[in-house]
């Protein structure tokens, strides 16, 4: 395990809401309740090198590329502010430690034949859902534009 992913999971470890891996997450509410969750061997199979396409509400959130053979991610929004970091998975949950934006922690399920990613330690009421709607090959491309 890298210094920094051995850093970032004793934060994880320290965190009051997800103090123990062996503490219980809460249960999914209403109509989450049903979702199953994603092993993170099956999540790192199919995210490894590639990009993933995030939607909510139908329109487009993110797009998330994890890097081959590490454990380093980098998202970009819709409005195409670009993120860095590292990922961690303590089951249930995938954290996400964003470079200068903390960390951001996830459940990651099937539901009704969809993959969902569900928003951990949201405020009263109804977690934020994302639908995964597509699977790529194609990088990422975060970064500085060219110019000719």
């Amino acid at each position: 395990m890298s210094r920094l992913a051995g850093t970032a999971l004793a934060l994880l470890m320290a965190a009051p809401s997800l103090a123990s891996p062996s503490l219980a997450a809460p249960p999914l509410p209403g109509v989450l309740a049903d979702a199953e969750e994603i092993p993170v061997t099956e999540w790192s199979a199919m995210a490894m090198g590639r990009t993933l396409v995030y939607r909510i509400d139908g329109r487009l959130w993110a797009l998330e590329y994890y890097y081959p053979g590490s454990d380093r991610v980098a998202l970009q929004l819709s409005d195409g502010q670009c993120l860095t970091g590292t990922w961690e998975y303590t089951a249930p949950y995938y954290c996400y430690h964003w470079v200068e934006q903390g960390t951001a922690c996830f459940r990651h399920a099937r539901q009704d034949g969809e993959i969902i990613v569900i928003e951990s330690g949201s405020p009263e009421g109804a977690p934020a859902v994302q639908q995964m709607s597509a699977v790529t090959d194609i990088p990422l491309s975060c970064g500085a534009d060219l110019t000719s």
